[in-house]
């Protein structure tokens, strides 16, 4: 049985992909870089993100992790300011809260930040916590979500064999197989299909529709 489902929020639920292009692409020719395009990006980026950036032909000495993050987050925060979810989401988060299965967001962002976002949404009711950074100082020391994921699981008594992780990157594939969840990869985020597939997760989608009809048929 799924009874607890953990969601990234960047590309995953929010439809922010070209938002963190633009916002990477400021920061990029401030530095005196290359932008990049969306298809070179979702190929090429990872993390940490000041490396992929830095790749770029940023100047190495004058963008450091502390200015990357603050810099970045200023204009993420703009360009995001009217992303809309993606499709399907809020269908996912009804048939859920329906069957009183669990609900969590996992992120590498501000807990605030998301929270304005899912308040400007009607969103908020949906989810039981944020796991996301507290403080931009916490984006800066690079804190993981695997950390946040693995000391939630503790707190909750969590089983992890029920619950399914879904997100648009590597990284949400590697922490449920790390902990034994089953893996969602959803394509059309910040990471292209082929990079998805690489990693193996159990189920590669391109729609949160079928979120619902995987979770279904577990529970059956």
């Amino acid at each position: 049985m799924i009874r607890f489902v953990v969601k990234d929020w960047n590309g995953t639920l929010l439809a922010d992909t070209q938002a963190v292009v633009n916002a990477g692409n400021n920061v990029i020719v401030k530095y005196g870089g290359r932008p990049v395009l969306r298809a070179q990006y979702t190929e090429e980026f990872s993390f940490p993100a000041l490396n992929y950036y830095l790749a770029q032909g940023c100047d190495r000495g004058r963008l450091t992790q502390d200015v990357f993050v603050r810099e970045f987050y200023v204009l993420y925060n703009k360009f995001a300011a009217a992303c809309r979810t993606r499709r399907g989401t809020r269908q996912l988060l009804s048939w859920e809260r329906e069957r009183s299965i669990g609900s969590v967001i996992l992120s590498n962002h501000e807990c605030s930040d998301i929270a304005l976002h899912l308040e400007r949404l009607g969103l908020k009711d949906y989810f039981d916590h944020i796991l996301g950074n507290s403080t931009l100082a916490d984006s800066i020391a690079g804190n993981t979500k695997t950390g946040r994921m693995a000391s939630y699981l503790d707190e909750y008594g969590i089983d992890p064999t029920e619950a399914v992780i879904v997100g648009d990157s590597p990284e949400e594939v590697e922490i449920g197989k790390r902990f034994g969840m089953k893996t969602i990869a959803i394509t059309g985020g910040n990471f292209s299909t082929s990079r998805l597939r690489a990693t193996g997760p159990d189920y590669l989608i391109n729609s949160l529709h079928a979120v619902v009809r995987i979770i279904d048929k577990c529970n059956r």
